[in-house]
């Protein structure tokens, strides 16, 4: 597996890892699930490194990067990109951008983006145009929000959380939430004074994008152990962890398929189980 390696004065490698995973589920297939990439949301303070992460894998062409977007984008340049395969994944630095609007304009998209990452879009009907795919349209997400806009909330709204998790949304998204302890703020601080600090080699795993999806097997008694996080995960989501398990299980071969393996081994859940670390909505320390 060729990565690049790249010094960072915070050890940012577990969002580097979960990304790269996440993004290469798009190559990856099973008989329990199907093709369908699995779906990833930062939450973290602003300045977290969320943004830097997600743009050291812009480049790949089956990557739509995008600040912003619309249900219309997603109509018009998005999916008859997917529908041809060159598109896989859409990554939205920051999804506040695309739900701070007016409710006319937010429903429908995240209606697009939930039916997106899970089931696949078939058919949209707009006022002006009506759209209908010969296959579902199945695209990964990968966003981020600031824990504050998350959980926001007044008299005149409900937080984005409670919306979010209300339509089913959350329950699609593998959530990753953290925060810099005291003593990493404290030398991103003395770096900014002035001082000279070590810093840390982090790699940036090379994808495989291969033209067709790798083939994988389930294994029981391997993916079992990693119930743990999506029982843990369908409390905040007010769901049975079905969905959950299975993009757990999607990491799984992703792991496998950056290890160069057609068969995911122990190190695989391994993988998987360490990064559980920050799989909620708990705020753990990087």
């Amino acid at each position: 597996m060729q990565k690049e390696e790249q010094r960072n004065l915070i050890d940012i490698q577990p969002l580097i890892d979960i990304t790269a995973l996440t993004l290469q589920t798009a190559f990856t297939i099973d008989r329990i699930d199907g093709y369908r990439p699995s779906s990833l949301m930062f939450i973290a303070k602003p300045e977290s490194g969320k943004t830097s992460t997600i743009e050291m894998f812009s480049h790949y062409p089956f990557i739509y990067y995008a600040n912003e977007i619309t249900a219309k984008t997603l109509t018009d340049e998005v999916f008859p990109e997917a529908e041809k395969g060159k598109i896989k994944f859409v990554c939205i630095p920051d999804i506040l951008n695309c739900t701070e609007k007016a409710n006319v304009t937010k429903a429908p998209l995240l209606q697009s983006l939930k039916t997106m990452v899970d089931e696949g879009t078939t058919r949209i009907k707009t006022p002006y145009k009506q759209y209908h795919y010969d296959r579902p349209i199945k695209l990964g997400l990968i966003s981020a929000i600031t824990r504050e806009s998350l959980y926001d909330s007044s008299m005149q709204k409900a937080s984005l959380y409670n919306e979010l998790r209300k339509m089913g949304f959350l329950s699609r998204m593998i959530p990753f939430s953290y925060e810099y302890p005291i003593n990493k703020t404290t030398d991103i601080f003395d770096y900014i004074f002035g001082k000279k600090l070590g810093s840390f080699q982090i790699k940036v795993p090379q994808l495989k994008t291969p033209v067709e999806p790798q083939i994988f097997e389930p294994i029981p008694r391997l993916f079992s152990k990693l119930q743990v996080i999506s029982h843990s995960l369908s409390q905040f989501s007010d769901s049975y962890g079905f969905r959950c398990q299975k993009n757990l299980q999607k990491l799984c071969y992703a792991s496998a398929m950056l290890d160069g393996r057609e068969q995911i081994k122990q190190k695989d859940i391994d993988k998987i189980l360490s990064l559980g670390r920050w799989m909620n909505f708990s705020f753990n320390d990087l």
